[in-house]
């Protein structure tokens, strides 16, 4: 038998049922992740999208398809929608469908689709309906691509996800351009190598567009769980457990050469508020004053909530005169906002440890000492911050 890949025939019905079959089981495997499940918008998208992706092909299976413009123009209109939903469900799991995108996939979907219809119509050529699909393609996986490629802190898998879609993009205008050039066979009709390589390209696109996305999917679900466990629900800042475990790590990370400051702050009559104004009212002042500290601290700082009307701030490398300002800029902030029930406005009151740049001490002890220091600004009036030293011993 001869292996020469020049020569080497593939049947297209076959290859395009296969297609169909491989698409079908991701509807199926979706349709049971989807029983009684929260609905996803982004997979319900790529539900859609596999349908169609699914229809595409069953039609594409005819034998007499290039016979039949009205079908082969159904088939490629199917085709189109398929990957605009497919790259929008994409970009929806790496967190970049916005208002923006929305537009864009809307109206150059309709420009592709126009776009192809115009060609079959008015100028109908194989090689111009195969610029036009591959061009679309291409254009529709800009978004998820940059997205996956260029974010920051972006992890290895979306990476490495983003190159190999990169590569198919790069894949596609190479096809636009070649199928401009009249000698050059484009066709996925034409026996020979061309062919045999589309059809392994897609089964490529399948596979990646099919693992990547539960893959994606699956860490975007890990980054919410985390997320849930880490921070509280009402006021966005970490809760306690995960504020005393990035805390210590800075601690023991600490410069030896460098200070650290440490603030315990809590909002006055804050039972007040809550007995005369019920919960609402006091989840309210929580939000806002929550609101205005994580907007001052810098991204180095930690900010959690220690509970009921606790917060705590961990100031890394900031002495004695640094945190006396941040506390300062905190309390005036907060007063300025007057969050007002009844004839009073919200404040907080403070009690700051700073640790020398010659001492380790537990954040257990830091908390005690802040909780002292907090005490005392209570006694002194309320509205303002205290400060205690740390004990040596």
């Amino acid at each position: 038998m001869d292996l020469n890949p020049m020569r080497i025939q593939m049947d297209m019905q076959t290859v395009f049922i296969l297609l169909v079959l491989g698409h079908l089981c991701t509807v199926i495997l979706i349709i049971a992740y989807k029983h009684k499940q929260v609905k996803d918008p982004a997979v319900s998208t790529f539900y859609a999208a596999k349908w169609l992706q699914a229809a595409t092909w069953i039609l594409m299976s005819v034998p007499t398809i290039t016979d039949h413009i009205l079908l082969l123009a159904f088939a490629n209109i199917l085709l189109l929608l398929g990957v605009s939903l497919e790259t929008k469900a994409l970009l929806t799991v790496v967190g970049g469908f916005d208002a923006t995108a929305r537009l864009f996939y809307n109206y150059f979907t309709i420009v592709s689709i126009f776009a192809y219809c115009g060609i079959l119509v008015f100028y109908n050529t194989e090689g111009l309906r195969i610029t036009v699909v591959s061009l679309s393609i291409a254009v529709f996986l800009i978004p998820p691509v940059r997205r996956m490629i260029a974010l920051p802190r972006r992890s290895a898998l979306r990476l490495i996800t983003g190159y190999m879609y990169l590569v198919i993009l790069i894949g596609l205008l190479c096809r636009t351009i070649l199928s401009l050039v009249p000698m050059f066979p484009v066709s996925m009709f034409e026996p020979g190598l061309y062919q045999n390589l589309s059809f392994l390209t897609l089964y490529l696109i399948m596979m990646l567009g099919n693992t990547g996305f539960v893959l994606l999917s699956k860490e975007r679900a890990d980054r919410q769980l985390l997320k849930l466990a880490s921070y509280d629900d009402l006021t966005g800042a970490l809760n306690r457990r995960s504020f005393t475990l990035k805390a210590q790590k800075l601690l023991e990370a600490k410069d030896r050469k460098s200070p650290a400051s440490f603030i315990l702050l809590d909002i006055d009559h804050f039972k007040q508020i809550n007995d005369g104004y019920g919960h609402d009212a006091g989840d309210r002042v929580l939000e806002n004053i929550a609101f205005i500290v994580s907007s001052i601290l810098e991204t180095s700082s930690l900010f959690g909530r220690f509970g009921g009307d606790e917060f705590a701030i961990l100031l890394p490398e900031a002495g004695v005169e640094e945190s006396d300002a941040v506390a300062e800029q905190v309390r005036r902030s907060v007063e300025s906002l007057e969050i007002r029930y009844g004839l009073k406005a919200s404040t907080i009151s403070m009690g700051i440890v700073t640790v020398p740049s010659d001492r380790e001490i537990p954040l257990e002890e830091l908390y005690t000492t802040s909780d002292m220091a907090l005490y005392r600004a209570k006694q002194l009036g309320r509205n303002r911050a205290a400060r205690v030293d740390i004990p040596w011993g």
